[in-house]
């Protein structure tokens, strides 16, 4: 039981205590960082729920846990969005170098992780909105079932040619996953819920990344929950859940990994020995051509820039600004600025940017929702955050 969430042993007691002893309410919470290991949490969670076995063990032999094991468990929903093309890539990189078992789990299911947020039961009377994906989703589907353990895969260069192809179309789907989840998916889930049959788990993902009728219609079902039905909300801001929705829910925090934690989960999950990451984040965006370094140089770029009446916005993004880098941008602009005031207080000396710090960091964080729930520009979003900056 949650043998595979590593570097969380608080957290990780306490869901085992609260299972053994039968506390565990029908309705939580997982909080904390990005890369904490909360949806390693929740996955096994619902493992453990629906385990026909009292032990759960992660080798258990069961029919529902063999498939949760491979991300196809019918009586489980998960919504919202997530890094899945990163971490896709990461897995498909070490099936690439080690062909095994447990390589193939991994991979298996990273691609599933996707596929699920396009569950029949989500997208029901829907079939228009996925007219533009279902030639990916059809491939995905029928190629990743190649990769399953047992099965006799290619032969080398098939093969990366084989992964290349679903990593291409994985990248072309995740971006039709909703940023948010909408309201109609909150009152599918609830219909299904309802029915009766087995045990069900929702997990739903960035439970921060809802708008106010979807957050009120996840409300009732969290007032009136359906019997055998659990609710796993996962979130990096704890402080953007509404009050009345953190009342119906028992929450668990999750801490930062240090950078010392960070490399074991590297070399147990993805082999990386001797790693030169100081972060998973910095792992993962490493897999999307994604140049740390430079990302860092521009967000500093960016920071210095807003002291400067002279510099347009032109001038530090002259070229065009991939929609997919936005949100790392922002992450990194937070990080940075951060780092600023961590200097400052050492130094004891205080500067515009420090003393606008709060402001600016509740700003970026507003402005990454009205592009992930609100789906506004990526592009006027960055130039008016600049000028806003500026001004």
């Amino acid at each position: 039981m949650f043998e595979n969430l590593l570097e969380q042993p608080a957290v990780k007691g306490r869901l085992i205590h609260d299972i053994k002893s039968s506390s565990l309410p029908s309705s939580i919470l997982f909080y904390g960082p990005s890369y904490s290991g909360k949806m390693t949490a929740a996955l096994e969670l619902a493992r453990t729920l629906t385990c026909k076995t009292d032990e759960a063990l992660w080798n258990c032999t069961c029919k529902s846990c063999n498939n949760h094991r491979l991300m196809n468990h019918p009586f489980t929903l998960i919504t919202g969005g997530r890094y899945f093309f990163e971490e896709i890539s990461a897995s498909a990189d070490l099936l690439l170098k080690n062909d095994s078992p447990v390589s193939r789990f991994m991979f298996v299911r990273n691609v599933r992780k996707l596929l699920k947020r396009f569950d029949t039961v989500l997208w029901e009377g829907e079939t228009a909105k996925l007219k533009k994906c279902q030639s990916q989703l059809a491939s995905i589907t029928d190629n990743i079932e190649l990769f399953l353990p047992g099965e006799e895969l290619p032969e080398e260069k098939k093969k990366k040619k084989l992964i290349d192809a679903l990593l291409n179309d994985c990248k072309k789907l995740a971006l039709a996953v909703p940023g948010s989840t909408p309201i109609n998916q909150i009152r599918k889930i609830s219909n299904w819920a309802h029915r009766a049959g087995e045990r069900k788990v929702v997990i739903l993902e960035n439970a921060d990344h809802m708008q106010d009728g979807a957050r009120n219609a996840l409300l009732k079902i969290l007032e009136e929950p359906p019997s055998d039905l659990h609710f796993i909300l996962v979130t990096t801001r704890f402080g953007a859940i509404l009050p009345t929705i953190k009342s119906r829910v028992r929450a668990y925090g999750f801490s930062g990994r240090n950078e010392a934690q960070c490399h074991i989960v590297l070399k147990r999950i993805f082999k990386e020995e001797d790693t030169h990451f100081k972060t998973l984040r910095e792992f993962f965006l490493s897999h999307h051509d994604i140049d740390y370094s430079e990302l860092r140089k521009q967000a500093a770029l960016f920071i210095s820039s807003v002291n400067d009446k002279n510099i347009l916005f032109s001038e530090i993004f002259p070229k065009k600004f991939e929609k997919d880098m936005f949100i790392p941008f922002l992450e990194e602009l937070t990080i940075s600025l951060n780092d600023l005031l961590k200097d400052s207080l050492k130094s004891g000396i205080n500067t515009r940017i420090t003393g606008n710090l709060a402001k600016w960091n509740k700003k970026i964080r507003d402005y990454s929702m009205n592009f992930e729930v609100l789906n506004q520009s990526h592009t006027l979003l960055l130039e008016s955050l600049y000028y806003e900056m500026k001004g």
